[in-house]
């Protein structure tokens, strides 16, 4: 599974978690550009938002059904399921899967944010 993924695919993910925590139904390609054109200054074709949501398909991040006429997404991993994903592969390129030293350098970023 591939979990790398562009500005834009990263925030149709974080819309369509947001979507699916409001309500128990799947989200539709408009639910998303409506939603990306309502809390953004650029507006997002309906083209290019489904383009993007077929990739996030074929990377195994979401996956899509039809009804009817109109395709449905649902995310294959909740939020915290794919960070935690994400933290393991982190501590793995660069801290030799040792979560205390990630969890020292995350700290310093911490206090230098502070600052």
């Amino acid at each position: 599974m591939n979990y790398s993924h562009g500005c834009l695919e990263n925030e149709i993910l974080k819309t369509i978690w947001m979507l699916e925590d409001q309500s128990e139904d799947d989200v539709s390609v408009n639910d998303v550009q409506t939603h990306l054109n309502a809390s953004s200054e650029s507006e997002r074709a309906y083209t290019t938002v489904k383009t993007v949501m077929d990739r996030l398909v074929e990377k195994n991040m979401l996956v899509r059904y039809k009804q009817g006429k109109k395709f449905f997404y649902k995310t294959v991993n909740s939020r915290s399921e794919m960070a935690h994903k994400a933290i393991k592969k982190l501590a793995g390129q660069y801290f030799d899967n040792d979560m205390v030293s990630l969890m020292r350098a995350i700290e310093k970023e911490c206090q230098k944010a502070l600052a």
